[in-house]
C-alpha cells in the first residue's frame, strides 16, 4: 500500500493507492512520458506540466503524483541488495523452511538460498511477497532498487512496460 498525493488545479489530495493501481500509475505516466523518479524508500513522484488555454494565452501548471509506501524500503544493505537482485533474476524463487523452521528464500542461478537474517529483513520490511510459495518483489523493493542504481527512463521502461511483440516474418 502507498500514500497518494495527487497535486492538481484544485490543489493537493491525499489518499491511499494499492500496490497495483500505484504501478499502473507509473506504467500510464511512462507511456504519456512524463517524468517517473523512483524514491530510495521504495516509493516515486510522477511530475509534468499540464497547459490549457486560459484569458488568451497559454497557461503552464505543475502537476504531480507522489506515491510513498506505507512500510518504506529503508536502507538496503549490500546483503539485501544482492538478495533482491537474486530474486528478481530468478524464475524460480521459491519460500521454505529450515531445519530449525526459520523462513528462507531459495533464489539465483543455482537456487542458493538467502540467509536467515537477510530474509528477516525482506519479510520484515514488505520487500518481497509470497504467493503460493513462489517469491516475487514488491513493488516497494522494485523501486528501491531502481532507485539504488539511479534508473533512468530506459530502465523504468525496461521494467515497467511489456516489450513490443515480436512481428513474424
Amino acid at each position: 500500500m502507498f500514500a497518494e498525493t495527487v497535486l492538481h488545479s484544485g490543489g493537493i489530495t491525499e489518499g491511499h493507492a494499492s500496490e497495483a493501481h500505484a504501478a499502473h500509475l507509473i506504467r500510464r505516466a511512462l507511456h504519456r512520458g512524463y517524468t517517473v523518479t523512483p524514491t530510495p524508500d521504495g516509493g516515486a513522484c510522477i511530475t509534468w506540466t499540464a497547459r490549457r488555454l486560459g484569458s488568451g494565452s497559454l497557461i503552464e501548471e505543475p502537476r504531480s503524483v507522489v506515491l510513498t509506501p506505507h512500510t518504506p524500503a529503508g536502507h538496503l544493505h549490500a546483503s539485501v541488495l544482492t538478495a533482491l537482485h537474486a530474486i528478481a533474476r530468478s524464475s524460480d524463487a521459491h519460500a521454505y523452511l529450515d531445519e530449525q523452521d526459520r523462513p528462507r528464500i531459495s533464489a539465483g542461478a543455482e537456487g542458493e538460498p538467502v540467509d536467515v537474517r537477510t530474509t528477516s529483513r525482506l519479510y520484515g520490511c514488505r520487500l518481497v511477497t509470497e504467493e503460493r510459495g513462489r517469491v516475487r518483489l514488491t513493488l516497494t523493493a522494485t523501486l528501491a532498487l531502481l532507485a539504488a542504481h539511479d534508473a533512468d527512463r530506459e530502465a523504468l521502461a525496461a521494467v515497467f512496460l511489456p516489450a513490443p511483440a515480436a512481428v513474424p516474418a
